[in-house]
Parts: structure tokens; sequence; C-alpha cells
């Protein structure tokens, strides 16, 4: 809608600076005046797809330059490291609200992306064999995956199904209904828990991290958060599904005696 209807071939490099700059939008898509100004990385996307339609404007011989190659996109600076320690878990836990307790609890275990959690249907859920099992239309880099439960979110996962409603299959609900969102009940966790600086997207660290520290290997790890980077490698090494129990038991026995170790040294500073 920026654009209007200027033709393509009037189209100059400046206009894509004024764009980026300006993020005008059609009154149907304007942002509310509640909502945050777009993130530079989301500009960015933006820039991307205006980039990639131009190149196909060039290939149908409409355009011969792509000013928006002209113009650079800064580097978002967005790479986290941000990961909780166990106390601040615990008190990020025991702060959330029911309904998010659970989602924490995935996210902070395996690794998955909101997206994948909040999604999640009965029927992707093995509880017998202890997986999740993602489709390619679940993750967002479009690969499926099976992800092991450890023996605790197994016995959240059999907490939630005596609980199901009818003619709901979502697995994680907020009062019958599928989560819409958990951004008010996140932030208000965090204000309670007295956690700064850290995002819903910082469990996946969290997870990658707890997953290292526990012995499991790269390979594995990568394979149970979903990260596509390892697909090269994964050619050349097999993960089967005893490689992968085997890492959810040893997540589990590390975050057992995290647990154990912290509610020791509370104990110890009260007395």
């Amino acid at each position: 809608p920026f654009f209007g209807d200027r033709l393509l071939t009037d189209l100059k490099a400046e206009h894509v600076e004024r764009f980026r700059a300006e993020r005008t939008w059609t009154q149907a898509h304007r942002l509310k005046e509640s909502e945050s100004r777009p993130a530079l990385s989301t500009i960015n996307g933006d820039h991307t797809i205006l980039k990639h339609m131009l190149n196909l404007a060039i290939k149908r011989d409409l355009l011969t330059v792509n000013v928006a190659s002209k113009v650079a996109m800064p580097n978002p600076n967005n790479e986290r490291n941000r990961v909780l320690t166990q106390e601040e878990w615990t008190r990020l836990y025991e702060e959330a609200a029911s309904h998010l307790k659970p989602v924490l609890q995935v996210a902070y275990q395996l690794g998955l992306r909101y997206g994948e959690i909040v999604n999640l249907t009965w029927e992707r859920v093995d509880m017998k064999g202890g997986f999740i099992t993602l489709r390619a239309q679940d993750t967002k880099n479009k690969t499926a995956r099976k992800v092991p439960l450890t023996p605790e979110l197994t016995a959240v996962f059999r907490d939630l199904y005596k609980v199901r409603y009818l003619g709901q299959d979502r697995v994680f609900l907020r009062n019958g209904e599928s989560i819409q969102s958990i951004r008010t009940a996140f932030d208000k966790a965090k204000e309670r828990a007295k956690i700064v600086n850290f995002r819903f997207h910082d469990t996946r660290h969290c997870a990658a991290t707890n997953m290292r520290r526990a012995g499991v290997d790269v390979t594995t790890a990568m394979e149970i958060v979903g990260h596509k980077s390892v697909q090269m490698f994964r050619r050349y090494n097999t993960i089967e599904e005893r490689d992968l129990k085997a890492a959810a038991a040893r997540i589990n026995t590390y975050l057992t005696l995290a647990s154990q170790e912290a509610e020791s040294a509370k104990q110890n500073s009260a007395i």
C-alpha cells in the first residue's frame, strides 16, 4: 500500500528508503496505537519480500534494475543468549498462571517454538511411546520431527488429558478454549518473579543449554529443538528413537538434580 499506484519503472531507491522509515500502511493495515512499532527484523523481512517481488519483475522483463537491492538492510543485532538460572526458572514457574505452566514446561525442557506448542493437538502426542510427532506443516522450517517427552512432561500431558473438553483437540487450553496469546500472562509472571530481559523465545536457548549440560550430543539436541542448520550434517548421521529417548532421560535427570540443589541452597540460606 505504501507504493500506491506508482509504476514499477518509476520506483527509486529513495522510495524504498522512505518505505523503511515510515512504514505507512493503508487504514485496513495500520498499526493500532496500542501496538509498538515493528521490529527492525520485521521491516527487514518486508524489505526482503520486496526485493524478491522486483526480482520476479526483472525475470518477466518488466524491470531492468532492482532498486530495493540498492538499499541496505541494517543488522538487527537480535542474537540473544539469555538463559535462566535454575532459581529464576523456579520463580517464573511458580508465578505463572495455571494455563501457562504446562506451556512453559514444554518450552523450557524441549525448546519447542511457541506456535508448535499452542497449536499442538492430541493426535500428535503419544504418551505411551513418549513422543510428540510434529508434521512438516506444524514447524516453522517445514521439517517434520519427533520430540521425546521427559518423564515429568509425560505426567503433565496425562494430567491435561484427564480434563479434555469435548470437541476440542488442542492440548493446551485456557478455560476450555484454545490459547490465543500468552503475552499478558507471561509478562505478569515475569513481573511477579522479578525476571528481566527474558522473552518466551529465550526458552529455546534454555532448553539447548540444558541439553548440552546434561550431556546430550549436539546432533540429537538439534533434532529435538528443531534447528535446520544441521540438515546437511544429518545426512551422515541417523538419529534413532532410542537416541531421542536416552536424551529425554538425561534431560530429566539433570533438571531434577538442579531443582533439588536449588531447593537445598534455599533451605540452607534460610537457616
